[in-house]
């Protein structure tokens, strides 16, 4: 186990993002939340690849955060996995601007699962004769203008 341990990258939290980290409640939730929206259908496996050669070009966000009572860390997820960060989702009823807005008001209002690095995206089939793309990323992992330009890197 202690070599599992050593091979797994560490690196220890800014102050800011750490900051970030602790400021979060259940009625406070510390994360940054988007939504883009494309006039024609998005492909699940597309979006996966790009955001594989693209968002994950950014060690980081295959970290996830670690608190302790020293401070917190950012530690590699040994147990990583795409598909949870990436999910399909599909609108009721008339899929319109009102069954979307009510799903990005639900998932900004839902915690990420802190076992695993703090962000997910969330593409929604057949919007508007196109798909929507619903992005949740902690405050954490940088201030919103920097994630901004991560996304528009994409």
């Amino acid at each position: 186990m202690s070599a599992v341990r050593k091979s797994l990258k560490k690196s220890p939290m800014s102050r800011v993002d750490h900051a970030w980290l602790r400021m979060e409640r259940p009625t406070n939730l510390m994360m940054i939340s988007g939504v883009i929206m494309f006039e024609t259908p998005v492909n699940i496996n597309r979006l996966k690849k790009v955001i594989k050669d693209r968002f994950m070009a950014y060690p980081r966000f295959r970290q996830k955060a670690v608190e302790t009572p020293t401070g917190a860390f950012w530690v590699d997820d040994e147990n990583f996995d795409i598909d949870w960060h990436i999910r399909l989702t599909a609108l009721p009823g008339k899929s319109g601007k009102k069954e979307l807005e009510r799903l990005t008001s639900h998932l900004a209002s839902t915690p990420l699962d802190k076992t695993k690095p703090l962000w997910q995206f969330h593409l929604v089939e057949r919007y508007d004769g196109g798909s929507a793309l619903i992005s949740r990323i902690h405050h954490c992992y940088a201030d919103g203008i920097a994630l901004v330009q991560v996304l528009l890197s994409m």
